[in-house]
């Protein structure tokens, strides 16, 4: 075989050997990417769930009329900004489901978890961002969540509109900065539609296994490269040393 067809035989193996390796670290990234999808889609599912039973027994404990928790006569809280609103259902809501909430923030991927109405109004967001607002904008928007309407933002519109037996997973960029899977399920009552219990995702840890990834992937494509390289410095001397045996040879 040339030296010619040698060289290219190992340029053609190290550029397949780069593509495999990429292949299969990115293979392995999508596995954990799913399976925190998975995991948090079952957590929104089991939320949109407990929402639903809550919601049913305090109408059949006459704790709440059907008219009441369906209500969407959103009264705007004076004063407030970001602007709060008021319902009927919000006060006997709100002292039901936020320790529910709570419970999803055990998991650390978890940002936050809320029930939504079908308008993207918040009866009461986890506790850590239900304090009172204080007319520190830039606070507030942080730490004085519940009470808001969210409607406004795609990664929350499209979470509302899907009517799946499943969850939905929206890209969503929060108002306070950091970007977030979104993924919600729908909360029915009666036959209805109420809202979504809705799973916010922190990245932090996809990101950083991303960053993992592509170091890992920069380092094993570096090697397959230096090792190609090497193997053609092997084989050029052999060929010239092999032609300077036999000129050698011919001038005895």
């Amino acid at each position: 075989m040339s030296l010619r067809r040698k060289i290219i035989l190992a340029i053609a193996f190290s550029l397949m050997s780069c593509l495999g390796s990429y292949l299969i670290i990115y293979k392995i990234f999508s596995n954990l990417e799913n399976q925190l999808y998975e995991k948090c889609r079952i957590e929104a599912m089991a939320g949109a769930r407990a929402m639903s039973e809550i919601m049913y027994f305090m109408i059949k404990n006459n704790m709440i009329s059907k008219d009441d928790i369906f209500d969407e006569n959103y009264i705007e809280i004076p004063g407030t900004n970001p602007k709060k609103y008021m319902t009927r259902f919000t006060p006997v809501l709100s002292k039901w489901i936020q320790g529910i909430e709570d419970q999803f923030l055990l998991d650390t991927e978890v940002e936050f978890a809320i029930l939504m109405d079908k308008n993207g109004y918040v009866p009461i967001h986890n506790s850590k961002y239900s304090q009172p607002q204080t007319n520190n904008y830039a606070r507030d928007v942080i730490y004085s969540r519940s009470q808001r309407n969210f409607s406004a933002y795609e990664g929350i519109k499209k979470i509302l509109d899907y009517n799946g037996d499943s969850a939905h997973k929206e890209l969503y960029k929060r108002d306070t900065g950091e970007i977030l899977w979104n993924i919600g399920a729908p909360v029915r009552l009666y036959g209805k539609q109420w809202g979504s219990f809705i799973i916010g995702v922190n990245l932090v840890n996809i990101d950083r296994i991303k960053n993992q990834m592509l170091v890992l992937i920069i380092i094993t494509m570096t090697f397959i490269l230096a090792v190609t390289n090497l193997i053609i410095l092997m084989m050029i001397p052999r060929r010239y040393d092999t032609a300077a045996e036999q000129d050698a040879k011919l001038m005895e």
